[in-house]
């Protein structure tokens, strides 16, 4: 959704952290391998291939990214923590240590996972009332 804010560096280093993320609590939902699909769609970056570069190394390269592009990583990478409607405990304390690493504070980024946990939670209430 706001992955468009990145530029292609940027974007492509956003897909190396969302497999960081995606596996995070030691499993692989298939809820998260989908959302880590529309994001390689949503980039236009399908045939990319990860590269497993270090979590040390993607959160020094954002760093020096502006803060909206900041902003958009915490709230797209906590839509991959929340694909499987539940964001566990060891995933909470890794988006929140990522967010202080990215300069925000904590209350900062729990208002982004909640914001991306009522936008998940409306998105799924609209498809129970269409499809119904």
């Amino acid at each position: 959704m706001f992955l468009s804010l990145l530029n292609e560096k940027e974007q492509k280093n956003f897909l190396e952290l969302a497999v960081i993320a995606m596996n995070v609590d030691g499993k692989t939902d298939e809820k998260e391998q989908h959302v880590i699909e529309v994001y390689r769609r949503e980039t236009n970056l399908n045939g990319y291939e990860i590269k497993n570069k270090s979590e040390k190394e993607l959160i020094s390269l954002f760093q020096a990214s502006t803060k909206k592009v900041r902003r958009a990583v915490i709230i797209e990478l906590a839509g991959v923590l929340d694909a499987d409607e539940v964001i566990e405990g060891s995933e909470e304390s890794w988006i929140l240590k990522l967010g202080l690493d990215l300069g925000f504070r904590a209350v900062e980024v729990r208002r982004m996972i909640r914001w991306t946990q009522d936008f998940n939670d409306l998105l799924n209430e609209g498809y129970d009332i269409i499809l119904k």
